[in-house]
C-alpha cells in the first residue's frame, strides 16, 4: 500500500514538476503525507530531472513552502478544532504519546522547539498542534517552521546529491 503511494507520488512529481512538488509537500507538512520519504523524494526528483544548481535551489524553496503551508494548515486546524480536528484529517493517525511528547516539547521550548523538531524526521508537524491550541503567534510559528524546513531540505539535498557526485567521481 505505502509502496504504491510512494510510486504514484513520485510519478506525479515527474509528470507535473514544481506544482506537484508543492502539493506533495503540503500533504507531507499536513501530516497526511508522513509516509512519503522526504530524504528520498527531494534528491530523487532532483536526479530524475537532472537539475542545475539554480533548479535545485528552486526545488528546495518550493518544497519548503509546500511543507510549511501544510504545517500552517495543521496549526489552523488545531487552533480551531483541537487535536480531534487534526485526527479527523484523512490518513492521519496520531497517538496519545505523540501528542503528549509534542505538548511537552512545545511547553518547554515553544518557538525553538518548532525550529528543532523540523530538523528531525517524522516529528516536525506534530509540534504545530500544541502551538495552534496555545495560540502561539502564527507569524513566528511560520517563520520558525519555514527557516528550519529550508535548512533541513538543503542538508538532505547537499548530503545525498554531494555523496552521489563524490562516488560518481571516483
Amino acid at each position: 500500500m505505502i509502496d504504491s503511494l510512494i510510486d504514484a507520488s513520485f510519478s506525479f512529481l515527474l509528470a507535473f514538476g514544481l506544482p506537484a512538488v508543492f502539493v506533495v509537500f503540503v500533504f507531507k507538512g499536513a501530516i497526511v503525507g508522513k509516509p512519503l520519504p522526504t530524504s528520498v523524494f527531494l534528491p530523487g526528483y532532483i536526479f530524475a530531472i537532472s537539475a542545475s544548481r539554480r533548479t535545485i535551489a528552486l526545488v528546495v524553496l518550493v518544497a519548503s513552502l509546500g511543507y510549511t503551508c501544510g504545517q500552517v494548515l495543521v496549526y489552523a486546524i488545531a487552533a480551531r478544532w483541537g487535536i480531534e480536528g487534526v485526527r479527523s484529517l484523512p490518513g492521519v493517525t496520531i497517538s496519545d504519546e505523540q501528542v503528549a511528547r509534542s505538548n511537552r516539547l512545545f511547553r518547554r521550548y515553544s518557538g525553538a522547539g518548532i525550529f528543532v523538531t523540523n530538523l528531525v524526521p517524522y516529528v516536525g508537524s506534530f509540534i504545530l498542534i500544541p502551538a495552534g491550541i496555545a495560540s502561539y503567534p502564527l507569524g513566528r510559528a511560520t517563520a520558525y517552521a519555514f527557516v528550519s524546513t529550508v535548512l533541513n531540505y538543503v542538508l538532505i539535498v547537499w548530503v545525498v546529491v554531494g555523496s552521489v557526485q563524490f562516488v560518481a567521481g571516483l
